[in-house]
């Protein structure tokens, strides 16, 4: 058996270095070890998570969720609203989403409403008053709008609004529509 010379010891160590160094990047690469995102957001309500509100009459009520700023203009995220009508009188509805951040505002988002809801301006108006007692669903998801970018590394509140009116009332003058 040969005797290796002194050089060659230090290309053997820096070889099995540089592999063991591969390993260990390959192996935290596929683990997502380097991808991994640690925000530590608490909130009462998770999106995604189906929402029931309920009207008792002239009132509004509003639901709010943290987003991550990570999603991309245009993306829909499943999102069930659903409105029940507790008062003893039918009620005309309308609702909104938006996003608010310090930055940038309110901004809109659209709604995944059915054929039964009208946009008009910022807000989505159901077609016919909601009976006493009744149940409908306002939405199935948000939709984030194309023309807003959102950073990555902050959060934001998504909030939607839905407000009753007592169907005997003037929708018209009194909301517009």
């Amino acid at each position: 058996m040969r005797k290796l010379k002194k050089s060659t010891y230090g290309f053997i160590f820096a070889i099995v270095v540089l592999v063991i160094a591969l390993g260990v990047t390959l192996y935290l690469g596929l683990s997502g070890w380097f991808y991994s995102n640690t925000t530590s957001l608490v909130s009462d309500m998770q999106l995604g998570s189906t929402v029931n509100l309920s009207l008792t009459g002239n009132e509004t009520e509003a639901v709010s969720f943290t987003l991550s700023g990570a999603y991309l203009p245009g993306h829909e995220l499943k999102q069930f609203v659903n409105v029940a009508n507790e008062s003893e009188r039918p009620l005309h509805l309308r609702a909104k989403a938006f996003i608010f951040s310090y930055s940038l505002g309110d901004c809109k988002v659209e709604l995944g409403v059915s054929e039964h809801w009208s946009e008009n301006g910022e807000y989505y108006y159901f077609d016919e008053p909601i009976e006493s007692q009744n149940k409908i669903s306002v939405a199935s998801f948000v939709k984030l709008l194309g023309e807003e970018f959102y950073d990555s590394q902050k959060s934001y509140v998504l909030t939607i609004v839905i407000e009753g009116l007592d169907a005997e009332l003037d929708r018209a003058q009194i909301w517009g529509y």
